[in-house]
């Protein structure tokens, strides 16, 4: 068997939007999110920025000109409107790293060398970004790090529980993340809710992420994420310490519907449409 390819953690969720500024702001007012870093790419030509909820750094995204369809981002921002578009995994050397997954059969897309994606035909359904270098200005890579730094905001997280994805193909996700990469499975087991489906859930460096494949990919609401244009992405699943007070936050405070019949978890969740189209769901912990 081939080496596995070895994952030091996730460094981030990228969360495509139209309004980088409204998306970055609702992260900080609603989650809490301390915003460390801000940059222009202009090989994608899209802006971003880069913020840590408690211990998960999520990268809001937007293209600068979203009708210029040459660029990579402003395509699949177009394919899947705004949504979770990729998580981000941390290897020691990119150029190897991708040298290996083209070995393992994989498609690699936009390849800089230092960081690429793999398309989602190669992980069971997720867009991977695959990165060596360090985020600028990231405070993790800081000897002073603190993982609970906007612990005590209004919206009551303490950390991520893990990110949630939907995949109507288990074998290929479980081929990559385990196989190709060195993911841990920490539990194989048949949920209910929100519907019928078997959940894997896997460590992948330093961050458990769960995969869902419904047992009716034609029903139910894991059927109405596959059916549409997505990458994977269903949820960012958040601990919070207080429920009730996080809820009062959300709606109360901030006028965002709240929801639960469709949630990955027994938990809720802040209206999809809300969050500028993106699912984040929050269990006691």
């Amino acid at each position: 068997m081939t080496e596995r390819v070895a994952v030091s953690r996730i460094i981030h969720t990228i969360h495509a939007t139209t309004d980088i500024h409204r998306c970055r702001a609702l992260y900080q007012d609603a989650l809490g999110g301390l915003v460390f870093a801000e940059n222009y790419f202009p090989a994608e030509d899209r802006d971003a920025a880069l913020l840590y909820v408690t211990d998960h750094m999520v990268e809001p995204m937007a293209p600068r000109h979203p009708e210029d369809l040459t660029k990579p981002f402003a395509r699949q921002a177009a394919r899947i409107g705004q949504a979770f578009h990729s998580f981000e995994i941390k290897v020691a050397d990119g150029k190897a790293s991708s040298e290996a997954f083209r070995a393992a059969g994989c498609t690699v897309a936009s390849d800089y060398g230092v960081f690429f994606f793999v398309r989602p035909e190669s992980t069971g359904g997720v867009l991977l970004e695959v990165c060596e270098l360090s985020m600028p200005n990231d405070p993790w890579d800081r000897g002073n790090w603190n993982p609970r730094g906007g612990a005590g905001h209004a919206g009551r997280v303490t950390g991520l529980n893990h990110i949630a994805c939907v995949t109507a193909d288990m074998a290929s996700a479980l081929r990559f993340f385990t196989e190709v990469v060195d993911g841990e499975i920490l539990a194989d087991e048949r949920v209910l809710a929100p519907q019928p489906a078997r959940r894997v859930l896997l460590r992948v460096g330093d961050t458990q992420v769960a995969f869902l494949e419904p047992e009716d990919s034609g029903e139910g609401p894991f059927g109405a994420f596959l059916a549409r244009e997505q990458n994977g992405i269903y949820a960012l699943v958040w601990n919070v310490d207080d429920t009730d007070r996080a809820r009062a936050h959300f709606a109360e405070k901030l006028g965002l519907r709240l929801t639960s019949p469709h949630c990955a978890t027994s938990g809720l969740a802040i209206e999809p449409d809300d969050f500028l189209g993106a699912r984040h769901e929050f269990v006691p912990g």
